[in-house]
């Protein structure tokens, strides 16, 4: 019962001593990562993750401030790889197309955009994805005969929102 009483204190003082390295680091490390990313939002997170990253490892680091540091660095660069993979992505998947939609492809999309969900799901992904019933009915959790009669409203629906 000792040790276990003992091994609460260790806990409570080590959380302790985390709460002060956190209070007396954490605006320095967001700081840095803003610097570094130049996102006060994605920078707050990196901030959090680093110190989180140093939480188990407080009590045996000489130098935990010199540690933060450079977890912020390390996350900050994970980021920017990340973000520039995702920006080639993002490029790569939307080349060649057009970058703003004609008028009737804005009105086509608002009119969707007024059906409720499964029958929007329905009708674009026959008519714009040019999928079948029974590929339509597994994305949706529904039976063949139901796609077809989402399809029916959803049509129906448009007509009369277009027309309008």
């Amino acid at each position: 019962m000792q040790a276990s009483t003992l091994g609460l204190q260790v806990t409570s003082m080590s959380t302790s001593g985390f709460d002060e390295f956190y209070r007396a680091h954490h605006r320095d490390a967001v700081r840095w990562a803003i610097a570094l990313v130049g996102s006060r939002e994605v920078a707050e997170e990196l901030a959090q993750d680093s110190l989180e990253a140093l939480r188990p490892r407080l009590d045996e680091l000489d130098n935990p401030a010199g540690y933060l540091r450079r977890t912020v660095v390390n996350r900050c660069a994970s980021w920017h790889r990340w973000h520039t993979r995702e920006r080639r992505r993002i490029t790569r998947a939307t080349a060649g197309q057009p970058r703003s939609y004609s008028q009737p492809t804005n009105e086509m999309l608002d009119a969707l955009g007024a059906l409720p969900y499964k029958q929007r799901a329905a009708v674009t992904l026959r008519y714009w994805a040019d999928w079948t019933d029974e590929q339509i009915a597994e994305a949706l959790k529904c039976a063949p005969a139901t796609v077809r009669v989402l399809l029916h409203r959803g049509i129906g629906a448009l007509k009369k929102e277009i027309e309008e």
